[in-house]
């Protein structure tokens, strides 16, 4: 099944206790306008994801259009768009993401993983980092431009049936 790109994930590694966070903001082409990497203060995957996409709203914010989030994690979208608090860990970042939703014009859907590859990579990449990095299509990093470039042009990124996404 091919499946394209989208923007604000959460990385967690229960074994390293990091988490990081990373999205990209792109324009209706789909070029790169502006990019995140950043670490996060995490004790779960969900939190994380819910941090990240925090970060990724405040970013798109600044350009001042109505904005698509496209998510890999259900559980996080279904929080987002308020059908429960979750678990009592998150309701804080929940609360954050319900105020700021009040702020835009924000559609919010499902992508599988593999459909996110380059924000992956940044979320991977904010596990690594000691302060946020915002980056531009020029200061990005060289894989994470390619990455961006191949989606422009409407190469999609493959997933098998039946992989584990984890």
């Amino acid at each position: 099944m091919a499946i394209k790109w989208q923007p604000p994930d959460g990385a967690f590694s229960h074994t390293l206790g990091k988490a990081g966070g990373g999205g990209i903001v792109r324009d209706l082409a789909g070029k790169m306008l502006v990019a995140f990497a950043t670490p996060l203060q995490a004790h779960s995957a969900l939190e994380a994801e819910l941090k990240a996409i925090h970060h990724g709203l405040i970013l798109a914010k600044e350009f001042n259009h109505p904005i698509w989030l496209e998510v890999d994690c259900e559980q996080a979208l279904n929080l987002l768009n308020g059908v429960s608090w979750g678990p009592p860990q998150v309701r804080h970042d929940v609360a954050r993401l319900i105020v700021l939703k009040r702020q835009i014009t924000l559609r919010a859907s499902f992508i599988h993983r593999e459909g996110n590859n380059v924000v992956d990579s940044l979320a991977k990449m904010g596990t690594e980092k000691t302060d946020y990095q915002r980056m531009t299509a020029s200061s990005a990093p060289r894989l994470v431009r390619a990455m961006v470039r191949m989606e422009e042009m409407g190469m999609p990124n493959i997933r098998i049936r039946g992989e584990d996404p984890t």
